[in-house]
């Protein structure tokens, strides 16, 4: 990953072969990033979906095999756990252009995935809720 600092955050471009969220994970974690917004584009290979099925507790996954554009990733980051919590959604299109998207869990770079990281000072903590086992943004303790 190639990285600027900027007035909001960070500019930052993944290369090809670089894993999407492992790479935000551990950027986040070796710049001291415990919140920021994050939004990209880019290009991708074997990205796994999901949706959360809320009455299961748990994501319907779809792995997507092939090149796919990433037209629209978005998410946040924040910490669970003492670590870095990626959470990130993505709309992609395949070379027919039919458009699919979804919980991002991963996915390889082909081309590049360029994206703005606009970081917050405070910390926003990640919570389990019991009755949903989502992982909600935990903001009354938020520092």
């Amino acid at each position: 990953m190639k990285f600027a600092r900027t007035e909001f955050g960070y500019v930052a471009r993944l290369e090809p072969g670089e894993e999407i969220v492992s790479s935000l994970s551990s950027f986040a974690k070796s710049q001291g990033i415990s919140s920021a917004a994050l939004h990209g584009i880019g290009a991708a290979t074997d990205l796994t979906i999901g949706y959360f099925e809320r009455a299961k507790k748990t994501y319907i996954k779809k792995t997507l095999v092939g090149e796919y554009e990433v037209l629209s990733l978005s998410g946040t980051v924040s910490s669970f756990e003492g670590n870095p919590w990626i959470h990130a959604h993505a709309v992609v299109s395949d070379p027919k252009f039919k458009v699919v998207g979804g919980h991002l869990f991963s996915g390889k770079v082909t081309v590049t995935i360029e994206l703005v990281l606009i970081v917050s000072q405070n910390k926003i903590e990640r919570k389990e809720d019991p009755r949903s086992g989502f992982k909600y943004m935990d903001l009354e303790r938020s520092t």
